[in-house]
C-alpha cells in the first residue's frame, strides 16, 4: 500500500460559497474531521473551527444551504458539525473519489484557510492512487506534498506530534513518569534527553494537549457517525 498527501487549492477560492461567509463572520476552518454524502445528494461536514458560538450562529444563519448543525465545545476550537445542501465542486470530489479502491486518511488539514487550500492523504495502490490524482487534476489544482508506503502499524496521534515531542514521550514512558505513583521526575527524564526540567515540563504538556484534543476529536467523530445513522 502507499499514500499521497497533496494540497487542492480550488481556483475561486472555495469549494463553497458558505466558506466565504464564515472567513466574513470570523469562523476560521482549522480541518474537516469528517464527511459523508447522503442518498438524498446532501452532504454531511464534521469540521474542526476557531470561532464563537454567536459568529457560527450569524455565518449559518447567511448560509441558505444549510439544514441542520450542531456545536459542540474542545478547548481552544470548536467541533461544528454542518448538514447542508454542497455546491457541484465538493459533490464531484466526493463523488470522485468513491469510484476509486482508496482511503481517504482524516482529517483534511486547512493550510490557507483564506484561500480553502485543503491538504489531503489518500491510502491505496500505486495504480489506484494515481488514476485518482489524475482526474481529480481535471476538477481542480492538486499540488504533491509527499509520497510513500503506508505502515498501518503507526499511531497517527503519535505520529503528529513533533520528533522532539515523540522522543520526549517515550523517555517519560519508560521511565514511568505516567505509572501510578510515579517512578519518575521531570529531573529524571532531562538528564536522559540532556535538556533542563523545565524544558520537559513544556514539552509533555504541550504533549498531553495534544493527545487529549486528538481523543476529544474522536468522540466528536463517533457522534458525527451517529447523527449520520439518524439522518439516514
Amino acid at each position: 500500500m502507499r499514500y499521497v498527501t497533496y494540497a487542492l487549492t480550488p481556483e475561486r477560492g472555495y469549494f463553497d460559497p458558505g466558506e466565504v461567509i464564515f472567513r466574513e463572520c470570523g469562523v476560521v476552518l482549522r480541518s474537516i474531521q469528517d464527511l459523508d454524502l447522503l442518498t438524498d445528494g446532501s452532504a454531511v461536514m464534521l469540521y474542526e473551527a476557531e470561532a464563537t458560538r454567536d459568529r457560527i450562529d450569524e455565518s449559518l444563519a447567511n448560509a441558505g444551504k444549510v439544514i441542520d448543525y450542531r456545536v459542540a465545545d474542545a478547548g481552544d476550537h470548536v467541533m461544528l458539525q454542518v448538514h447542508y445542501h454542497p455546491s457541484d465542486l465538493i459533490r464531484n470530489l466526493i463523488e470522485l473519489h468513491r469510484s476509486y479502491a482508496t482511503h481517504l486518511d482524516f482529517p483534511l488539514e486547512f493550510v490557507d484557510p483564506a484561500t480553502s487550500s485543503l491538504r489531503v492523504s489518500v491510502i491505496g495502490a500505486k495504480e489506484q492512487l494515481q488514476a485518482q490524482i489524475a482526474a481529480t487534476r481535471e476538477e481542480i489544482d492538486v499540488t504533491i506534498e509527499r509520497i510513500g508506503d503506508y505502515d498501518p502499524g503507526t499511531d497517527r496521534r503519535f505520529a503528529a506530534l513533533t520528533e522532539r515531542q515523540r522522543e520526549v514521550l517515550l523517555v517519560a514512558v519508560e521511565k514511568g513518569y505516567y505509572e501510578s505513583p510515579r517512578r519518575a521526575t521531570y529531573d529524571d527524564i532531562a538528564a536522559d534527553l540532556d535538556c533542563s526540567a523545565s524544558a520537559v515540563g513544556k514539552h509533555l504538556r504541550r504533549i498531553e494537549i495534544e493527545l487529549v484534543e486528538s481523543t476529544v476529536s474522536d468522540r466528536a467523530m463517533r457522534e458525527f457517525h451517529d447523527t449520520l445513522a439518524e439522518i439516514q
